[in-house]
C-alpha cells in the first residue's frame, strides 16, 4: 500500500509532466516556453521527472531544457529552426513525418481507414470536452484528437482529481479511464516514431520523454485501481 507522501509525490509528478508535454506540442511561437526560463519551473520539471521517471528521466529532462535554452538564446533564428521542424514533423506541406493524431495510430479501425484522420477518437474527444464544458480556443483549426489537446485534457482531469474537492475521486477515475482508452494505446508508438523521425534535438527528446512517461504512468493507473 502506498503511503500518503508517495501519493502526493505521484500526484505532483503526473500533473506537472502532462502539463509540460501538452505545451510542447502546440505550434511554437517566438516566445515558446519562455516561462521555463524561471528556475522554479525548471526545478519542478526536474523533480517531477525524478519522482516518476527516476534518474534517466532527470537526465532526459535536463537535456530537453538545455536544448530549449539554446533555442531561446538563439532568438529568431532558433525559433525559426524549431518552427520549421514542427511543420515538417506535424503539418506537412505534403505528408507530415509524424502525424500527431490518435485517429492516425488507431489500429482498431477497419483496414481501409487505418492511417487516416477524423476517426472515432475525434468524435470521442469532442464528446469528452463537451461533457466538461470545454471548447477549443486555438487561433487555428485543429482536430480534437491532436496530441496536445489530449495531453492537456489529461492535465485538466488530473488537476481536478488532485484538487481535494468533493468530486476528486470521480475525476481520478475519469483521468485513469481516459489514459487507458485514449493515451496508452497510441502515445508510446507516437513518441517512439517522433524520436526516430525528428532532426531537431528538442523534439527527439520530447518523443523519448512522452514514450517513457506514458509507459511508466501505466503503473500509476494500475496501482490506483487496487
Amino acid at each position: 500500500m502506498m503511503n500518503r507522501q508517495h501519493c502526493a509525490d505521484q500526484e505532483f509528478a503526473r500533473t506537472i509532466l502532462y502539463q509540460f508535454l501538452a505545451m510542447t506540442f502546440y505550434e511554437p511561437a517566438d516566445n515558446f516556453l519562455v516561462e521555463l526560463e524561471q528556475e522554479d519551473s525548471k526545478k519542478d520539471l526536474l523533480e517531477a521527472s525524478r519522482l516518476l521517471l527516476e534518474v534517466k528521466g532527470v537526465e532526459l529532462m535536463q537535456e530537453i531544457l538545455h536544448t530549449l535554452d539554446g533555442v531561446n538564446n538563439a532568438g529568431k533564428l532558433g525559433h525559426q529552426d524549431l518552427k520549421a521542424e514542427y511543420t515538417r514533423l506535424f503539418l506537412g506541406p505534403m505528408s507530415p513525418a509524424c502525424p500527431p493524431y490518435e485517429s492516425y495510430f488507431d489500429t482498431n479501425r477497419p483496414q481501409e481507414f487505418q492511417g487516416t484522420l477524423m476517426g472515432p477518437s475525434s468524435e470521442a474527444m469532442e464528446i469528452a470536452l463537451a461533457e466538461e464544458g470545454l471548447e477549443l480556443t486555438l487561433d487555428y483549426a485543429e482536430l480534437s484528437d491532436h496530441v496536445a489537446i489530449e495531453l492537456e485534457f489529461m492535465y485538466y482531469l488530473l488537476s481536478r482529481a488532485y484538487a481535494e474537492e468533493k468530486d476528486s475521486d470521480v475525476y481520478l477515475k475519469k483521468a485513469n479511464a481516459f489514459f487507458m482508452e485514449h493515451l496508452f494505446p497510441w502515445l508510446p508508438k507516437f513518441g517512439a516514431k517522433l524520436s526516430k523521425e525528428s532532426r531537431h534535438p528538442f523534439y527527439k527528446g520530447i518523443g523519448l520523454l512522452l514514450e517513457s512517461t506514458v509507459k511508466i504512468d501505466l503503473g500509476s493507473v494500475v496501482n490506483q485501481k487496487h
